[in-house]
């Protein structure tokens, strides 16, 4: 009775699990000081990124990804966008970056420097 009762007194804040708040810029556009930063949103369920046109997230399931161990990656009609960490030798910290794939043109059209946060979801 006590333990039921110190649980109902003293409630504590849990987390299920964490997802990763990414950010990447275009590696070409670093040096610009007005260069445009693409935002992701990464968890256990979805994978969602920021729509410029809709000023919204648009959500993705995992079931449609490519997910493995350093990589994942995110299909679109016309093109492909590749995750990957990246670990260099005598780096303590990892380095994620991203390309994005044109299926048209077959081939890559750009690079990316990512940006990771990990967040906790509620």
């Amino acid at each position: 009775m006590r333990l039921i009762l110190f649980f109902l007194l003293f409630p504590t804040i849990l987390y299920a699990d964490q997802g990763v708040n990414i950010a990447c810029v275009n590696m070409k556009n670093l040096l610009d000081k007005n260069y445009k930063i693409h935002k992701f949103y990464f968890d256990v369920m979805t994978f969602k990124y920021f729509d410029e046109n809709k000023k919204t997230y648009i959500e993705i399931p995992n079931k449609n990804m490519i997910i493995k161990k350093n990589f994942f990656a995110a299909r679109f009609p016309k093109y492909e966008l590749v995750f990957q960490i990246n670990e260099f030798e005598g780096e303590k910290n990892p380095i994620m970056s991203m390309s994005k794939y044109d299926y048209v043109n077959d081939k890559f059209l750009s690079d990316y420097l990512c940006d990771v946060k990990t967040v906790d979801i509620d």
